[in-house]
This record gives C-alpha cells, structure tokens and sequence, in this order.
C-alpha cells in the first residue's frame, strides 16, 4: 500500500505541480524584478494572442485551459491595463473578439524574453538530453488526460 507520504511528496503528479507552481512564481517573479506589471495569467492570454489576435474568450479559454468566467475577469483587467480591447464579432454579436492594444502588442518582445529566461533558470544544469525527455513524458501524459 502506498503510504501518505509517498503521495504528498514522492508521487509523479505531486512532482509536476510542484514543478510548475515553482516555474509561474519563477516568471511572476522575473516581470516583478523587471517592471513589467502583469500577471502570468495575463501572459498567458497575451501569448495567444501574440499568435492569433481577435479570438473570442471562448477560444481562449480553451486555450489557457481557463473557464470562461475566469478569462473574463482576466481581460476586464487587461483592459484596464490597456493591454487589450474588446470588439463585437461581425457576424455574431453576442460574442466578442479580443484583440492586443498598440500597448499589448508593444510588449511582445519584452515578454518573449522573460519567457525565454525563465526557461533557461528551469532547465539550467540540467542535460538538454533530459529536458527532451521528461518533455517527452509530460506529452504523454497530457495525451493520457486529454
């Protein structure tokens, strides 16, 4: 039998929420130290943006594995923020489209770079080999839940 312990902190899912609660306080932690005043979160939104603008919450929800009343009030405050605006779909006004500010599209390549260096604090002294693996596995294990 598997004893308390070894599911609170020796078990695999343990390990990788861990991990990644350790990886977002990492990245809000670096826009802190640089002056950038948003939220992972909100970066989270801005990165699907980034690659697609004018989706609707729904999409993006679906995204950033949000419900939908949570992107809302993400993007109530990214308005707020002028980061982000709300536009009515043409063909469909009961949704809406979110589309980046000049603001929120300024800010891509700042972003993109705390990205990246929180990417490289991660995974520093660890084997490229087995960051391509433990990946490997993660996928798999998305693949197994989704």
């Amino acid at each position: 039998m598997t004893s308390f312990d070894e599911y609170t902190n020796g078990s695999f899912g343990h390990k990788v929420n861990k991990s990644a609660r350790l990886i977002t306080q990492k990245l809000a932690r670096n826009f802190r130290e640089s002056g950038i005043e948003i939220t992972t979160e909100q970066w989270k939104i801005l990165l699907y943006l980034y690659r697609e603008d004018g989706q609707t919450q729904t999409s993006l929800a679906g995204s950033t594995g949000k419900d939908e009343p949570s992107v809302s009030r993400i993007i109530d405050t990214m308005e707020k923020h002028s980061l982000v605006f709300r536009s009515r779909h043409p063909s469909d006004h009961r949704t809406n489209l979110i589309y980046l500010t000049e603001n929120g599209r300024n800010m891509r390549e700042t972003l993109m770079s705390m990205g990246q260096k929180t990417s490289y604090e991660v995974t520093q002294n660890i084997a490229p080999e087995e960051v391509d693996i433990c990946t490997c596995v993660l996928d798999k294990v998305i693949k197994n839940l989704s």
